[in-house]
């Protein structure tokens, strides 16, 4: 994004001019200095308060203009105090007039151009951004977005190949979720991240308030006082060039010696402002240096396996450090789930590569997924918003209520899309009569995970294994798997390593997938075809009705439409589906 370039070259540029005024600061100091040593010292008669007033105006002047973001208004403001010193008048008017004064006059007000350049690129930034969001993922979209779009810009100046979605869902797990803490022996140490949500902070940028703890509590209070956030510095306080007339003013008054001191004290906080922006920065550099490495290790893996190798735990120390839901780290907790997170990469990885031609050029296109797998539901609820963990995935759709068997026909026209609420039909298993449902009727639209703010049971699927008729039936079927748009990818255990996947949350289904889309730079809407019964599970009814709608046990769903439906298709789920007598 042409407006985040602009801005990282803008604070590469300031870096650059706040050197070069620090240095101006000293060779003032310096030079007001050589003139005492040379000149008869004198007290200055007058009120104290002036000078101090006179002094610190100077220093905030230059520091709040000259800095033009809120990087270092927080820390310049100080107190001066003591007597002054008479110059002579020859000396002054040397000082007044000579180069150095001359190009710090110069500098201050390149300095002072640069930061009104740099707030302009923020709102740029942000407007930008603002128009690229649509809100589903909520209100701190727009502030993960410029923090995002910073990250990447860095990445490209520094040539680092990682594509923006892995710094979105960085972002968004590390800076924006609230709900665990980040781990200390993760491969992104804590303290960068905290580095990095402190630039954040301090160019303005919304939701990084917490960014304030990077600060220290002296330094967020500080910030808090000065209006630390961009908007409020440019203005506050006289300009740049301002300083120049105070100095001359107070060298003009005999107060040579305070105010060579306030220049010294001035160049020490733009120094330590300096080094602390560029701390931040080098923090963001890292952090897409890491998450280039972790893209590049994914792409790595080659095969399933039963081990944990060297390269899958360096993958699950970046997975289990960016993600702090609570039902994600506790599923991967255990060394057997770490490896079937790394079988499950590895899978996706496969069944993308098989991707039509048509698909796998589209650069960043969007692409529709169906799930295919056995399926249940369990006594546990979950936020919805982990079956669309990521900006990449942008919603998952579940087709059948709650505690509800699919048959053949409504696996597949869920599969080639041909499926819509009218034409649905629920009856009884056992009896092949109509079956109850709650509510009656039923929503007129599919169970969309985008628009849901009430949490769901837990999803587990199970694969097919090589013994099913289903799993040859498919097998027969691989690179014809597209239908009308849709990706279909049934969960196939792979023959030479049957024991490389168990039981699985629905839910780690789709961050398994939601990396690989990233590193293919695409987005997908997920779809799922499979039973959503309660087996052996107690029974939720009033959670199942509030949060979608419920069928009663033993509840069967079909599809009326079927005119259009693939004949292999719908051979291979009628093996999966309508076994013994479903």
């Amino acid at each position: 994004m042409a407006e985040a370039d602009e801005l990282c070259d803008l604070l590469f540029l300031w870096l650059k001019k706040r050197k070069q005024c620090a240095e101006k600061l000293l060779a003032l100091a310096k030079e007001l200095e050589d003139v005492h040593e040379k000149s008869t010292v004198s007290q200055v008669v007058g009120s104290a308060t002036s000078v101090i007033a006179l002094s610190t105006a100077g220093v905030v002047t230059l520091l709040t203009g000259g800095l033009a973001t809120p990087l270092l208004v927080a820390t310049t403001v100080g107190t001066i105090a003591g007597a002054a010193v008479d110059i002579a008048s020859t000396a002054i008017e040397a000082i007044i007039s000579g180069s150095t004064m001359k190009d710090a006059k110069s500098i201050i007000q390149e300095d002072e151009k640069i930061g009104k350049n740099i707030q302009e690129a923020i709102e740029n930034l942000k407007k930008k951004c603002g128009v690229q969001q649509n809100g589903a993922h909520g209100s701190t979209d727009v502030g993960s977005e410029v923090a995002t779009q910073i990250m990447w810009a860095l990445a490209r100046r520094n040539n680092v190949d990682v594509p923006p979605g892995f710094l979105r869902i960085f972002v968004r797990s590390a800076f924006f979720q609230n709900s665990g803490g980040l781990h200390a022996a993760a491969a992104i140490p804590q303290m960068l991240i905290l580095s990095a949500e402190a630039l954040c902070f301090q160019l303005g940028i919304e939701g990084f308030e917490v960014g304030a703890k990077g600060l220290g509590m002296s330094g967020a209070k500080a910030a808090s006082k000065a209006g630390f956030k961009l908007l409020g510095v440019i203005g506050l306080g006289i300009s740049l060039y301002s300083l120049v007339s105070s100095c001359e003013e107070m060298l003009k008054s005999n107060q040579r010696t305070k105010a060579s001191q306030a220049l010294r004290n001035a160049a020490r906080e733009v120094q330590e402002g300096r080094r602390n922006l560029e701390k931040q920065l080098d923090a963001m550099n890292e952090i897409t240096q890491k998450m280039s490495e972790l893209k590049n290790l994914i792409k790595s893996l080659r095969k399933y396996s039963l081990s944990m190798t060297e390269i899958g735990q360096k993958i699950i120390n970046y997975i289990i450090q960016s993600w702090t839901d609570p039902e994600v780290v506790s599923w991967l907790k255990t060394l057997p789930h770490q490896i079937q997170f790394l079988n499950l990469l590895h899978f996706f990885i496969m069944n993308l590569n098989q991707l039509p031609d048509r698909l796998k050029k589209k650069r960043g296109g969007h692409i529709d997924i169906v799930f295919v797998a056995h399926g249940g539901i369990t006594n546990v609820l979950m936020s919805a918003s982990l079956l669309m963990p990521t900006p990449n995935i942008i919603d998952t759709v579940l087709y059948s209520p709650w505690n509800c068997l699919i048959n053949a026909y409504a696996a597949c026209a869920i599969a080639e899309g041909w499926n819509n609420t009218e034409g649905r039909d629920f009856y009884n298993l056992n009896t092949k009569q109509p079956a109850l449902f709650e509510p009656n009727p039923l929503p007129d639209c599919w169970n969309h995970m985008r628009t849901s703010f009430l949490p769901v049971p837990v999803i587990l699927l199970t694969p097919l294994y090589p013994e099913e008729q289903a799993w040859k039936e498919f097998q027969a079927l691989q690179g014809h798997m597209d239908r009308n748009g849709r990706v279909i990818i049934p969960f196939l255990v792979p023959d030479d390593c049957v024991e490389a996947f168990k039981e699985t949350p629905f839910y780690m289904f789709i961050i398994a997938l939601s990396y690989i889309l990233m590193i293919n730079e695409k987005t997908a809407t997920v779809h799922l075809a499979a039973c959503l019964c309660r087996g052996g599970s107690e029974p939720m009814p009033a959670d199942w009705r509030a949060q979608y709608a419920f069928t009663y046990d033993q509840t069967m769903m079909t599809a009326r439409n079927r005119a259009f439906m693939s004949r292999s298709l719908l051979r291979a789920f009628r093996a999966m589906f309508d076994r013994n007598g479903r």
